[in-house]
């Protein structure tokens, strides 16, 4: 087994190399961004540090394999990092703690004589191993003042700043830390005694802990799931190739293939593996997810189940708590989103708590907010990342909605504009007398007086009655069907006056059909039109029908002439104002219901009959009044 040991420090020290290379370079790639991390430039120059020095020892590793010695420079580097690793831990400790700690310029000062002790020891450990100068030293006692300052140092660091924490997390955070800055000092003073294969592993796996401590507990948007994911899924592929070049490959080499069927044979060995990684990183990144960062959704899976229940949403308000409930769920954490161009109060507590704008053509319009919750306390990089973009897919249904709601409020102004048109032509035909039926009405009433006096009185009578419901109704809209039918008998009695025996009526209309309001002027508009150009253009008898009746949840009306008829593309050209009867009908039937109310033009061949017919809805009870 102990054979095997070598082989296990350079695995853990790819591993850190790694490690610490990810997240120098996700430091890198976050530079620009407004945000302090903890510890500021200290933590990113030994994140730098650390990755420098492992992937160094690889390079000696490597040299020492390939060329059989390593490289002077290789060493000096390895020297002067090692000696200087624990002043720039630190130095990171320092500026993460120095809003709490008092007496700063006795910290700096022992700052400084840990700088300084690490200096002197890396250069006279590098002089020592590189041959620079002889002496009677040993290597060991350079790297020991410099170790035991800067475990001092920290131990003292967070013993004084411990009593300030008020977070329990953070409690936690500076004990683990304590017990690995007393265990990562007492091996490396180790490891300057006496070196041993045991010690360079333990040695090797405390700067990682240190990583997946700060990130975890301090610096959560170092990445650290990210970090975690990718450096598992490079450890694991790793080891598995590893493990295949010491066994596999030695047998594969035994068979003493002959030719280039040996490589293929090789390569055909490891194509399995290389076929493996994607569902291994997946398998992986789920497993992460689910057991250790407790999180429900994939990604994708968030995003469906978030979209599905804020798509439905007629309001913004009703937007903004379908969101907050869903994110809710999503993160396991207390969501609330703002429509304020100004954050929320909670996004102001950066600390424990995640935030994303939501912006309309790059201006913020609002923010969401989310604050850990005690039952998942850690929000992390991942979860920045979902979160910022499930709020851009929210700007954008927020937006949609905007440019609907202004949308129908312009098409609500558009009808009120058509009606308040359509009334004010309603008012200027009622205002204005038709001289073509007054003359003829009282030229009929002129013909009855010798011959009927009595039909003559009645036809004055109804002729006022017409008049008089023309000029009240220019004062309202809405009229029961009732009172427009009854004006409509008093209309076309005069009419069969002045017809006499060229003219039949038939008007029939339910019991429950009588109860509805309907817009004033609508019926005695359509036949006005039927007698016009339909019973006036015919030598025949004429006939007007006049139907009424509630079926299918609509009021239905229908009026025929036996007219000539006209194509609907062909209706009467607008003279004396009577043309604009049946389009100003549509238009106000239109701008009271819109789509759910239609005057259709057609023919009844079957009895040589025109029908204009009415479509409103029935259904609206504030138009119906019970008798």
């Amino acid at each position: 087994m102990t054979r095997y040991l070598p082989l296990l420090l350079n695995l853990l020290r790819a591993f850190n190399a790694i490690s610490f290379v990810l997240v120098a370079i996700l430091h890198f790639r976050e530079r620009r961004q407004p945000r302090s991390i903890w510890g500021g430039g200290a933590y990113r120059a030994l994140v730098v540090a650390l990755a420098v020095l492992y992937l160094d020892v690889l390079g000696e590793e490597l040299a020492q394999a390939t060329l059989g010695r390593s490289g002077s420079f290789l060493l000096l580097i390895d020297d002067l990092l090692s000696m200087l690793l624990p002043a720039m831990v630190f130095h990171t400790y320092y500026c993460g703690e120095r809003p709490y700690l008092r007496a700063h310029g006795v910290w700096r000062a022992v700052l400084a004589a840990a700088y300084i002790s690490g200096l002197i020891a890396g250069i006279g450990g590098a002089g020592v191993v590189t041959g620079l100068w002889h002496t009677r030293i040993p290597k060991a006692a350079f790297g020991m003042p410099s170790i035991t300052c800067a475990v001092l140092g920290v131990v003292g660091l967070l013993w004084a700043s411990r009593r300030l924490a008020s977070d329990p997390r953070e409690r936690n955070h500076r004990r683990w830390v304590l017990g690995l800055s007393v265990a990562w000092g007492v091996v490396a003073l180790a490891q300057e005694l006496h070196w041993t294969i045991g010690v360079g592993i333990v040695l090797n796996s405390a700067p990682l802990i240190f990583l997946f401590i700060v990130t975890y507990y301090v610096e959560r948007f170092t990445f650290f799931d990210v970090l975690l994911k990718k450096a598992a899924f490079a450890f694991a592929s790793l080891l598995s190739l590893t493990l295949y070049f010491v066994f596999v490959t030695p047998f594969i080499w035994a068979l003493r293939l002959h030719g280039w069927f040996g490589p293929v044979v090789w390569g055909v060995s490891v194509w399995p593996i290389i076929l493996l990684a994607p569902w291994g990183h997946r398998t992986v990144s789920r497993w992460l997810d689910r057991l250790w960062l407790g999180r429900r959704f994939s990604p994708a899976q968030a995003s469906e189940y978030f979209f599905a229940g804020v798509q439905g949403a007629i309001g913004e308000r009703e937007l903004a708590r379908s969101a907050e409930q869903r994110l809710g769920t999503i993160f396991r954490s207390e969501a609330e989103v703002s429509l304020m161009p100004e954050p929320p109060a909670a996004a102001l507590d950066r600390g424990n708590s995640i935030q994303a704008p939501l912006r309309l053509r790059g201006e913020p319009i609002g923010w969401i907010c989310l604050r850990a919750s005690a039952d998942h306390p850690r929000l992390l990089s991942e979860d920045v990342e979902l979160l910022a973009s499930l709020a851009k897919g929210l700007s954008f249904l927020l937006e949609n909605l905007r440019l609907r709601e202004k949308r129908l409020e312009q098409e609500k102004r558009e009808r009120e504009l058509v009606l308040n048109a359509n009334r004010s032509e309603l008012k200027a035909l009622r205002a204005q007398v038709n001289p073509h039926f007054l003359f003829n009405a009282l030229n009929a009433i002129a013909g009855l007086i010798p011959e009927d006096p009595d039909r003559a009185e009645r036809t004055i009578e109804q002729l006022a009655e017409v008049f008089r419901y023309t000029l009240r109704g220019s004062d309202r809209e809405w009229v029961l069907l009732s009172d427009e039918l009854d004006a409509v008998r008093a209309y076309l009695d005069i009419e069969q006056a002045r017809f006499r025996e060229r003219l039949r009526v038939r008007i029939e209309c339910s019991e429950e059909a009588k109860g509805f309001r309907i817009p004033a002027m609508t019926v005695q508009t359509v036949v006005e039109n039927a007698i016009k150009h339909g019973v006036a253009a015919i030598r025949e008898p004429g006939v007007v029908e006049i139907e009424a009746s509630v079926a299918h949840s609509a009021l239905c009306i229908a009026v025929r002439d036996n007219g000539p008829g006209f194509e609907e593309a062909r209706q009467p050209k607008p003279d004396n104002g009577g043309g604009f009867g049946l389009r100003n009908v549509r238009e106000r039937l239109e701008g009271h219901f819109g789509g759910a109310a239609r005057l259709s033009i057609g023919r009844d061949t079957g009895r040589g009959l025109t029908v204009v017919s009415i479509e409103m809805p029935a259904a609206a009870g504030w138009q119906r009044v019970e008798a």
